[in-house]
């Protein structure tokens, strides 16, 4: 799969052209390269994001499920009906730079969402503790804080932080199970880290506040 976004994707390729597409599209075939279920009488399909149940229907593209869906949501799950397709995981997981172009959006994907993510909860390992509860994660042995998240059944992704001392700043490593080069392009996964990021933003501000 190759990178089909421009460097300000969100502008140049709005959510309307995508949802043209699954129009255009056959949601039974989609249905079944993505591994979902497809429902014939209400012309839905079943999608799984970080935990919650939604469902799509074609061909007007209404989300319904427990919360209403960013744009960059949205068009996440547009991608991977319309161009991905599951795959299952062999056990490995691999950096950013390791799927295919994703040299080419290393920088990119490194400033915004792994520095992102290293200097959100470096110093404050137990909001992240607090945060990933209600992802909700599976707690990792790796590193001194670890989780793994899953984006979609079977597509996974682990959060490794390190923390800061007085001579060394906080660290971090986002790593992805090894059969999303299956179902998304490099931009994705970058788009993909700042969705859980923020989600875990929004969760973590609810927190808070409380």
């Amino acid at each position: 799969m190759e990178p089909i976004y421009g460097k300000n994707n969100k502008e140049e390729l709005p959510l309307e052209f995508y949802v043209k597409r699954f129009q255009a599209g056959d949601p039974a075939e989609m249905a079944a390269r993505c591994a979902l279920p497809w429902d014939e009488e209400t012309k839905t399909i079943a999608m799984t994001l970080l935990g919650e149940p939604f469902t799509v229907s074609h061909p007007d593209f209404t989300v319904a499920g427990p919360r209403a869906l960013s744009n960059p949501e949205r068009i996440l799950l547009l991608r991977y009906l319309l161009d991905g397709r599951c795959a299952m995981p062999t056990g490995q997981y691999l950096t950013y730079r390791e799927f295919p172009w994703g040299e080419v959006y290393l920088q990119q994907f490194t400033g915004r969402c792994v520095k992102r993510f290293a200097f959100s909860y470096g110093g404050k390992p137990e909001l992240l503790r607090a945060v990933m509860e209600k992802m909700p994660a599976a707690t990792l042995d790796r590193s001194d804080v670890g989780y793994q998240v899953e984006l979609m059944p079977g597509l996974t992704v682990q959060f490794l932080l390190w923390l800061g001392d007085e001579e060394f700043p906080p660290s971090g490593q986002i790593l992805f199970s090894d059969n999303f080069r299956f179902a998304f392009t490099a931009e994705d996964m970058a788009n993909i880290g700042d969705i859980i990021l923020n989600r875990m933003k929004a969760i973590g501000a609810g927190l808070q506040g409380r």
